[in-house]
């Protein structure tokens, strides 16, 4: 492996924990938002800008909650019908411990979340933008961290297979000696 690959490799990583980290931290503010809101009506999130840029109307609405899905599948009482937050809080979490690996597999199995997390973004904002109405400053940072994720974790994995190829034909070429 060469010293260029390696910072390459390095670079993606910090990348990806950095955004991972970010993300972690939009879920964080998130998940209080609503909490808040659900326990004091009248609480103004810093993100709520106007009647039509506001991230609590949205995070309080019943898509705040399991994407408006597990409610509906699960029961709105279900363990899984919690603040979208949450599920953030845990997915950064493992995207981050994920990125850590320079294993091809591992970062396979990263960007297949990401790319699963890509979709739920897409899914969200056509719900931000054509069912609510509304613009929300951090969804769409959130939306914005997930796609930046997704290039640097292809890019990450197009290194470990350059790199694995290279491995094998040093190893090709020792054999053949």
């Amino acid at each position: 492996m060469s010293t260029a690959t390696g910072n390459c490799k390095c670079s993606y990583t910090v990348g990806l924990v950095g955004l991972s980290a970010f993300g972690f931290l939009l879920s964080l503010y998130t998940s209080y938002v609503e909490l808040r809101a659900e326990q004091d009506r009248s609480y103004q999130a810093l993100c709520d800008i106007s009647e039509r840029i506001s991230c609590t109307k949205v995070f309080t609405s019943s898509y705040g909650r399991g994407f408006g899905i597990a409610g509906k599948v699960f029961g709105e009482g279900s363990f899984l019908n919690v603040p979208n937050g949450f599920y953030g809080i845990f997915y950064y979490f493992l995207v981050a411990a994920c990125s850590f690996s320079d294993h091809l597999r591992i970062a396979r199995v990263n960007s297949y979340l990401i790319l699963l997390s890509n979709g739920l973004s897409l899914y969200l904002a056509y719900l931000l933008y054509f069912i609510l109405e509304d613009l929300c400053i951090v969804c769409v940072t959130t939306y914005a961290v997930n796609l930046i994720s997704l290039i640097l974790a292809l890019q990450k994995i197009q290194i470990l297979v350059r790199e694995e190829q290279v491995m094998r034909a040093i190893n090709t070429a020792k054999k053949a000696k």
